[in-house]
């Protein structure tokens, strides 16, 4: 394995920067020496960690700049998604890599489903070194729960941004658009992290944690051949945070647009389909 050049540990403080960044394109950046800001530059202007190196510091292997590719036991890991945010005063970037059967992501003995991937990541405070913008040595987890099917992660939706919520307690719900296609037909849903930095929860993880994954919008036009096969329906939804005092918050579904009421028939949908979710201690994630 190469021995990383120890200005890796700054983690690219250059100028340009963004919220929700999925594998960043300048995947040899990590390696850049850092500009020293301006005077008055923002803290905010850091960019966030490069792909390739979120993945080194998860799983400890040198992929020499990709963003995807095998290590020990056969499995294939790769850099899933990046989020950006503020907690409680301080700022945070979070790099989701994904990692496939093997020989078991970490902390789960090979009992993991075989459609799963493993979900797992790396979590970097914002610092300042000398007077420069850096990132710090990140909390790593490589295994934060499991998801997506035929051994592939789910698929970000490029169309939505991610939604987010910050708890009174401390504890910070992320959804993540994502899509998937099944049998014809178009599903968009939101993947939900839940990150919990004060361990105030009892749940199993520790920083983060996946708790779910809800639908909210559909689409069989691939499927009716206009009305031909089966009655063509589609149905966009939101997605809402409803505050529950100090814990997680529920989350309501509302859809407009059409949906199938019986067999060769639809309707409109009205405010009497929108859905709550609430979280279930037990199982850990959000349930109808």
């Amino acid at each position: 394995m190469k021995q990383l050049p120890s200005l890796f540990l700054v983690l690219m403080a250059a100028t340009a920067g963004g919220c929700d960044a999925q594998a960043p394109r300048t995947a040899d950046a990590a390696t850049q020496e850092a500009a020293p800001p301006k005077k008055d530059q923002d803290m905010s202007e850091l960019k966030p960690p490069s792909a390739d190196s979120v993945l080194y510091f998860i799983y400890q292997r040198d992929g020499d700049g990709a963003v995807s590719y095998k290590i020990d036991g056969g499995a294939t890991v790769s850099y899933w998604y990046g989020h950006e945010f503020d907690l409680d005063g301080k700022h945070y970037f979070t790099g989701f890599g994904a990692k496939t059967q093997g020989e078991g992501p970490d902390g789960d003995d090979g009992m993991m489903d075989p459609e799963h991937v493993a979900i797992s990541q790396a979590t970097f405070t914002r610092v300042e070194k000398d007077g420069k913008q850096a990132w710090s040595k990140p909390d790593t987890d490589g295994y934060v729960g499991e998801f997506g099917r035929m051994g592939r992660p789910e698929e970000i939706d490029d169309s939505r941004k991610a939604l987010s919520y910050e708890t009174r307690d401390g504890r910070y719900l992320l959804a993540v658009p994502t899509r998937d296609f099944t049998d014809g037909t178009d599903v968009r849903m939101f993947s939900l992290f839940l990150f919990d930095p004060g361990s105030v929860d009892k749940l199993g993880f520790r920083q983060w944690g996946y708790v779910g994954g809800i639908p909210v919008s559909d689409d069989n036009s691939a499927a009716c051949d206009g009305g031909q096969v089966m009655p063509c329906a589609a149905a966009t939804g939101t997605l809402a945070f409803e505050q529950a005092g100090d814990g997680l918050p529920k989350l309501k579904v509302s859809s407009k647009g059409t949906t199938i009421a019986s067999p060769g028939k639809v309707r409109e949908m009205t405010e009497a389909d929108s859905v709550i979710y609430t979280f279930d201690e037990t199982s850990g994630s959000y349930k109808q």
